[in-house]
């Protein structure tokens, strides 16, 4: 046995230990990213949803957009919340969610509000549907 063939094997571990770690680096890296792009897409879907379904003007898009970040913003924030109980945060939860419907409802006609109200109403049966 010649003294470089442990050296290669040495090198060789080595090179699979930088191989692994750069892999494990990347995949976490990727999902991170994944996560990012999708957390800023929601909103956009909902829009997209909302605009579809209460067939939204431009203008009531643009009046309603915001209402959809912030509602989903303060939604992470709860969501994130640790010092809350289940039913606590269940409360705020429905508390966003009428606060958000009251918001939309001003630039809303009242068949869109009709549609809001049923699909909050579906999307909170699904929910609680999950829940038993």
């Amino acid at each position: 046995m010649s003294p470089l063939k442990p050296r290669n094997k040495i090198q060789e571990m080595k090179n699979n230990k930088q191989f692994r770690q750069c892999l494990t680096f990347a995949i976490v890296f990727l999902s991170v990213a994944a996560i990012s792009l999708a957390q800023q897409a929601m909103p956009k879907l909902q829009m997209a949803e909302l605009t579809k379904k209460l067939q939204l003007t431009e203008q009531q898009q643009k009046q309603i957009a915001p209402l959809v970040a912030e509602r989903d913003k303060k939604a992470e924030a709860l969501e994130a919340d640790k010092s809350m109980g289940k039913l606590q945060k269940l409360k705020q939860a429905m508390q966003l969610q009428t606060d958000f419907h009251n918001g939309a409802a001003k630039y809303l006609n009242a068949d869109q509000v009709k549609k809001l109200d049923a699909l909050q109403a579906e999307r909170r049966a699904k929910l609680t549907k999950g829940t038993h």
